[in-house]
């Protein structure tokens, strides 16, 4: 495409069209790339899926501080940083998670002798 046309398309282009444009060129955009990975936030089910665990296991993780959230008008949602950070073991087992651990083994015990009686 010749620099004449370019100009012909920007010309023909909506007063928002060439806002947008004329950011560009000035360089006054700031680019989704340059956002930090720790304010991305994704939902309880986008973080089970991507850590492929059930969504009662990651309400687990955030109650033993593992993953970190964010109250949006009553949303919970999880930082991608916190996400990343327990992916590359930044965030080992606390005495928190032992405890859990401990009382999610006694319930599934306890709820296997309801099913014999």
């Amino acid at each position: 495409m010749s620099i004449e046309s370019l100009m012909q398309a920007v010309l023909q282009a909506s007063p928002q069209k060439r806002r947008e444009l004329e950011a560009v060129l000035l360089g006054t955009v700031q680019k989704q790339q340059n956002a930090k990975p720790e304010t991305r936030l994704i939902t309880i089910s986008g973080a089970a899926r991507m850590l492929a665990l059930g969504r009662n296991t990651v309400y687990r993780l955030i109650k033993t501080k593992r993953l970190d959230t964010v109250d949006l008008n009553g949303c919970r949602r999880i930082t991608v940083k916190s996400i990343n950070e327990f992916l590359g073991g930044e965030r080992p087992a606390n005495a928190g998670t032992e405890k859990i651990i401990q009382e999610s083994v006694a319930r599934h015990a306890a709820s296997k002798i309801r099913k014999v009686a």
